[in-house]
């Protein structure tokens, strides 16, 4: 039986690399497989949590929040800080927009797939007022102008993605939604686009 990231491999393409995504995501998917409740298949985010915090402490995962240098932005899902010293930015981001933890590390597996340029690390955990967050960093993107809100519209529909609404994709014949490319989330450096923020779901 093929597990969800060869899945995700076949539908989409490419090769996803060994790193903590796909081991934190295996780990998640050898719970739910474990369990012979049918309701346990699709697992809370506070559950999936617990699980990941097993999974943390087995493979020593905790982050150091003092790594952080300096502090560059925060939105609804993410903190972001910045490091010019090896132009990398880092980012917490608490899964937020997403149902599990499991649907969060399938966006970035996807998104490393779709866009290998603004690929995303996964350098480990912290827990912040009880909450607990993904630490990730990726390579920082000075834009050169501004983006296009059109020109990244004309991307999309070439490659076979049509509106969903506002600023929301989807592309029927991959089973797959990408939402909030405006342009913050999409930068522009010398003409070329760079998709630094994405909010990805699968869909059957």
């Amino acid at each position: 039986m093929q597990d969800g990231i060869s899945r995700i491999v076949q539908r989409l393409g490419g090769k996803a690399e060994e790193s903590i995504i796909t081991a934190a995501y295996r780990y998640l998917e050898r719970s739910k497989g474990n369990s012979g409740k049918t309701e346990d298949r699709f697992q809370s985010k506070e559950r999936e949590a617990q699980i990941l915090v097993s999974f943390i402490e087995e493979n020593h995962l905790w982050f150091d929040f003092d790594h952080f240098s300096l502090f560059l932005d925060e939105g609804a899902e993410q903190k972001v800080f910045i490091d010019t010293a090896i132009n990398k930015v880092f980012k917490l981001n608490d899964a937020i927009f997403y149902a599990n933890w499991t649907q969060y590390l399938e966006s970035l597996l996807i998104h490393n797939l779709l866009f290998p340029t603004t690929k995303y690390t996964l350098l480990g955990f912290l827990q912040l007022n009880k909450t607990l967050y993904a630490v990730l960093n990726q390579e920082y993107i000075k834009p050169t102008g501004p983006t296009n809100i059109e020109s990244i519209k004309k991307l999309m529909l070439e490659n076979g993605f049509v509106i969903k609404k506002n600023n929301d994709y989807i592309h029927e014949g991959l089973g797959l939604i990408i939402e909030d490319l405006h342009d913050e989330n999409v930068l522009t450096h010398n003409g070329v686009l760079f998709f630094i923020d994405t909010v990805i779901y699968l869909f059957d």
